[in-house]
């Protein structure tokens, strides 16, 4: 049984390490690449998984290809491959009962993880260290090496380890006989596997709970965790770790003396044929031969008791080969066959006695340890002051390489310097075209703004004095024509025609000053445009607001013209264009922030197909952008129009008009 709880743990940690060549699941893949020249480290990973993949049917095809993984490890002088061997190759020395070479080959390695600072390795091949002490007998030993491997393991914080070392002290107490803390060592270590989702670690500490309640005699318990555990374990479909819950689970039957339900469920194990170990086939032959006998199935018993014998010796298992004597011998007493039994019995307490002096040289091997581990520090020292002449070494190549390093850092630096300021001067020269580019773009609007100034100007003198002054004058003559006839104070017609006549006056007269505001530069920016909105609402059916928050600060005078040009743009729109009844403007100022607001309840337009057409709004769009302005237009259908005008008084940059009125 110990051979199962070996493979199934050797084979987690080997599978979880990063390899350095993908996992292969076939054999003659693997030889592909253990075969491959020349020869990396590539091949000695391939080599162990080898080895790994036919174990246990195999273990002499096992045993070669762990060696030719060595030996390339040493001729590649590659020291971890040299450390993982004695990891792998420990299963093939203790089959041998070869603990004390397996305890060599693990402080070896265990020293070859500690310099090349795999410290997650060196925590592995620690807990296998334990592993061997435990099979020795050596049960403080063991755990003195699972407690080490334990602290290792929570300081890296991994757990994959540290759930397997827990589990391993668990089988420590268990058989110690302190049943309860076995049983606390395995719940923990069931609740570790559980948290990370390993069904294989629940599954074997599910059957160490299960041996600490069997051994203490609580057996309804003991099936219960059994029967959890060969349900997690049929999940894994590992057929080792089924083998492991079900001959566990016999042996309460067993001990309950309910020897048919033993039968059944040694029967059940053997539908697991063909079993790879030869170790795990004995345990389940003995087991069931166990049961065979005491439920009075002598002849049968005898087989598999044959069978158990045999594997015995192949396996130089003394423990089991000793109680394999034991139960034949009483197989054979309860036939009445006495002389057999005898001779079964003589070969029992022979083989009794040879473990008696077994436990003598493990004692003697415990003290060569202590000395080796001593002569093992002296070694370490020397190893210590080597390392430090290499770290000497080491030093003198990185200061070269920081040399080197640092030239390569100043070069790139200066490479980087070089582009920078010649793209800088690059985005300066793109910078500049634009400007240009800018600035003829405002000379050209500057002049069209003046020639615009320039003939509204004209345009206005000769409204206001030519039209106006000749309207004035046919005023005059009306009046003194009436004056002569007074008859002409009563008629209707002429009065009327009177009044259409002041009416032109003032239409001429608002027009003449709309193209040339003087009202700007006496009144201001924000009275201007009310008496423009009101000019503008007079006597039509449209009536617009005119709305300011606060007080509008002086602005450049160019500036000022430049803003009630657009709002008279938009207005004369509205009135040519909207169909609306009323209209607001808004102006206000929030420090260094103008804003205009132009709205009406007009038939508005649909901008998707309408997208700012005309050439007044794109007019418009340009004069304001000239002015570092912004303006958004929102229309919808049959609810009027807004306009919003944004313009930063800080940072506008206002063509100079020089006014011509």
């Amino acid at each position: 049984m110990w051979r199962i709880v070996f493979l199934t743990i050797h084979s987690w940690l080997w599978t979880s390490q990063p390899a350095k060549v993908p996992v292969l699941s076939y054999s003659d893949s693997l030889l592909l690449v253990m075969q491959q020249k020349p020869a990396d480290s590539n091949t000695v990973n391939a080599c162990y998984a080898y080895g790994l993949s036919v174990l246990p049917e195999e273990i002499s095809k096992a045993a070669q290809a762990f060696k030719r993984g060595l030996n390339v490890s040493i001729a590649l002088n590659y020291r971890k491959g040299i450390a993982d061997f004695a990891c792998h190759y420990m299963y093939i020395q203790d089959v041998k009962g070869e603990y004390m070479a397996s305890l060599k080959l693990l402080e070896k390695a265990i020293s070859i993880y500690d310099s090349l600072g795999l410290h997650s390795d060196r925590a592995t091949a620690i807990c296998y260290k334990g592993m061997e002490y435990q099979q020795m007998g050596n049960y403080p030993a063991a755990a003195e090496a699972y407690l080490e491997a334990l602290k290792l393991s929570e300081q890296l914080d991994d757990q994959s380890i540290s759930g397997l070392v827990i589990n391993r002290l668990a089988t420590v107490f268990i058989a110690l006989g302190d049943y309860e803390k076995g049983y606390h060592y395995a719940s923990r270590a069931y609740d570790s596997g559980r948290k990370s989702g390993n069904l294989r670690r629940m599954a074997l500490a599910l059957v160490n709970m299960g041996n600490s309640k069997n051994y203490s005699g609580d057996f309804p318990a003991a099936n219960r965790l059994y029967d959890k555990a060969l349900a997690i374990s049929r999940q894994t479909d590992d057929s080792l770790l089924v083998l492991s819950a079900l001959t566990s689970r016999a042996r309460v039957y067993t001990n309950q003396q309910h020897h048919q339900q033993a039968i059944e469920a040694y029967q059940k194990a053997m539908q697991l044929w063909p079993i790879p170990d030869a170790e795990n086939q004995l345990v389940l032959y003995l087991g069931y031969a166990k049961a065979l006998y005491s439920s009075g199935q002598y002849r049968q018993a005898n087989t598999y008791l044959d069978k158990a014998l045999t594997l015995a010796r192949q396996c130089h298992s003394s423990d089991l080969l000793k109680q394999a004597y034991l139960a034949a011998s009483d197989n054979q007493a309860a036939q009445k066959n006495y002389k057999e039994a005898l001779a079964l019995r003589q070969l029992y307490e022979q083989l009794n006695d040879s473990l008696t002096g077994i436990n003598s040289r493990k004692m003697v091997q415990q003290l060569e340890l202590q000395y080796q581990s001593e002569k093992k520090d002296r070694d370490l020292a020397e190893q210590q002051l080597l390392l430090a002449k290499k770290d000497l070494q080491l030093q003198q190549q990185n200061t070269w390489i920081g040399i080197f390093l640092s030239g390569l850092i100043f070069l790139v630096i200066a490479g980087y310097l070089v582009w920078y300021r010649f793209r800088q001067k690059s985005y300066r020269q793109r910078q500049h075209l634009q400007m240009l580019k800018a600035e003829r773009t405002v000379e050209i609007l500057e002049a069209m703004m003046k020639g615009e100034e320039k003939e509204r100007k004209r345009l206005s003198r000769e409204l206001h004095d030519g039209v106006g002054g000749l309207l004035s004058a046919v005023k005059m003559h009306f009046c003194a024509f009436r004056n002569e006839r007074d008859w002409l104070h009563e008629n209707e017609s002429y009065n009327h025609a009177l009044q259409m006549l002041d009416e032109a006056i003032i239409e001429v007269r608002k027009t003449a000053h709309n193209l040339a505001p003087d009202q700007l530069s006496r009144l201001g920016l924000a009275n201007a445009l009310e008496l423009f909105c009101k000019n503008a609402s007079h006597s039509r059916q449209l009536q617009i607001s005119f709305y300011t928050n606060g007080e509008i600060r002086q602005l450049k005078s160019s500036f000022e013209l430049s803003i009630y040009r657009i709002v008279q743009e938009l207005v004369n729109n509205i009135i040519k264009h909207a169909q609306a009844t009323e209209a607001l403007v808004q102006v206000t100022q929030h420090q260094h922030l103008l804003t205009i607001t132009v709205e009406d309840n007009g038939v508005g337009f649909e901008q998707s197909t309408h997208p700012h057409r005309g050439i007044g709004l794109k007019n418009l769009e340009e004069r304001i952008r000239s002015l570092n302005g912004q303006l958004t237009i929102t229309a919808i259908p049959g609810h009027g129009t807004t306009v919003y005008i944004e313009f930063n008084t800080s940072a506008t940059q206002p063509i100079q008009l020089q006014p011509v009125f």
